[in-house]
């Protein structure tokens, strides 16, 4: 099975990367999606949330995804201790997705800390990243989820810095332009897939 993993900073176009992927009929998991899946009320991962990091709900037991970030993101020991709840069952729901898509030509899934933890590795064929000027990450996160600079430059330094997450990258999109630009790329970058997976 050719599995593209990609990667990105925060802010870097992923999620639209995705779409894109999608109108061209490529079938795509998204581990930020499972992970606020996983994240839900009436899931085993908040009960152990709860455990790890007490009073972050609101009256309908809702998880209170703004406050666990800010606590995360300003304490490196309590991302580490949330990795753990999640990343195994997040890994899990990833591997029964792919075994329902094994006779597709190539699958995306989208990896936020793909070189950071090495979990995904052994899993991908070939890496892509979505790559982007620091500043237009700042803009963009602010501009989605209207949280202060500092939080977002804290959740870029505890990410691969970006020299290196190009370097390690088998493919990269510089995404610093238009929708339509970044469209174009992809297109190139799939008609490349489908010939390396009819090479195989």
């Amino acid at each position: 099975m050719f599995i593209i993993g990609m990667t990105g900073g925060i802010g870097s176009g992923k999620s639209e990367a995705l779409k894109i992927f999608e109108s061209l009929n490529i079938k795509v998991i998204d581990l930020d999606k499972i992970s606020k899946e996983i994240t839900e009320t009436n899931h085993q991962a908040i009960e152990e949330i709860k455990s790890v990091f007490g009073d972050i709900f609101d009256k309908d037991n809702r998880l209170d995804r703004k406050k666990l970030r800010e606590i995360i993101f300003s304490d490196k020991s309590q991302k580490i201790k949330l990795e753990k709840i999640l990343h195994p069952k997040i890994l899990k729901e990833v591997k029964e997705k792919l075994n329902a898509l094994f006779d597709e030509p190539y699958v995306v899934i989208d990896i936020p800390l793909l070189f950071e933890t090495n979990q995904y590795t052994s899993l991908i064929s070939r890496s892509l990243v979505i790559d982007c000027e620091v500043s237009n990450q700042i803009e963009r996160v602010k501009k989605r989820d209207g949280i202060d600079t500092s939080i977002i430059q804290s959740i870029i330094e505890q990410q691969i810095d970006r020299c290196s997450r190009i370097e390690k990258g088998d493919d990269v999109i510089l995404n610093d332009g238009s929708i339509e630009m970044l469209t174009e790329s992809i297109k190139a970058l799939h008609k490349k897939y489908l010939n390396l997976v009819a090479v195989k």
